[in-house]
């Protein structure tokens, strides 16, 4: 009977301490230094990258997020057919994605984190590669939470508080003249979150353009940017009815 109470007591201390606030972890290898200039391959570059099991595990999910958002591949999503098909390619191959899809509070500390978020930031950052990385820190973090899995592990309050968030840093975005390219991961988020509610008059407005609409929302490829327009009058007339 004391063998079974101390089994239990052990399981128990070690889901306490399986993820461990203050533990962090950066990227051995990063891009620009020696050792990464000599990987000759783009396996060989994702393979130095891979978080190590006897680490993995112990990251807080917030810790995670961060990693996840600093993968040094990121960006090689744009090489693919659509960046949506580019997301599934780079969040397959890192196992920090996949490990943070496995957590439970993965969407509500994503969404904490967009919460925290300032679009106007970017004003205070001293160089183009600093406002750069930033915007792209946004654009990936935006990317990320357009995806179902993140809605289906959101309760329905939580999916209207990203809504909202993605509404007013659609227009935050407009006001510090962002590029459309930089804009369009806002209102993915929005379109998609409209589309995963079903609601009723953002339906009519698909079926009016479905060619369109489809491209945007499943391929991320915007053909006319008058849907974004849309997209946010049609979040605007949600959100009213809230």
């Amino acid at each position: 009977m004391r063998l079974i109470l101390m089994f239990f007591l052990a399981i128990s201390f070690q889901s306490v301490i399986a993820q461990t606030p203050t533990l962090t972890w950066d990227y051995p290898i990063k891009p620009g230094s020696e050792k990464w200039k000599s990987l000759k391959s783009h396996i060989e570059m994702v393979g130095i990258c891979q978080i190590p099991e006897d680490i993995i595990h112990s990251l807080s999910t917030k810790v995670l997020i961060d990693v996840c958002l600093n993968y040094p591949l990121f960006f090689s999503l744009t090489a693919f057919n659509n960046m949506q098909e580019g997301f599934e390619q780079v969040s397959s191959e890192f196992n920090g994605f996949v490990e943070l899809y496995q957590r439970k509070d993965f969407g509500k500390e994503l969404l904490i984190l967009y919460h925290n978020i300032s679009i106007d930031d970017v004003r205070s950052k001293l160089t183009d590669l600093d406002k750069g990385r930033y915007m792209f820190r946004t654009f990936y973090l935006e990317l990320m939470l357009a995806q179902n899995n993140v809605f289906n592990n959101l309760s329905n309050a939580d999916l209207n508080e990203l809504l909202i968030e993605s509404y007013q840093k659609a227009k935050q975005k407009k006001e510090s003249n962002y590029s459309i390219f930089q804009i369009q991961a806002t209102y993915l988020v929005m379109g998609r979150l409209l589309d995963f509610k079903k609601y009723e008059g953002f339906a009519k407005k698909i079926a009016a353009k479905p060619e369109v609409y489809t491209a945007f929302l499943k391929t991320v490829f915007v053909k006319d940017t008058e849907i974004l327009t849309e997209i946010g009058n049609s979040a605007a007339d949600f959100i009213k009815n809230l």
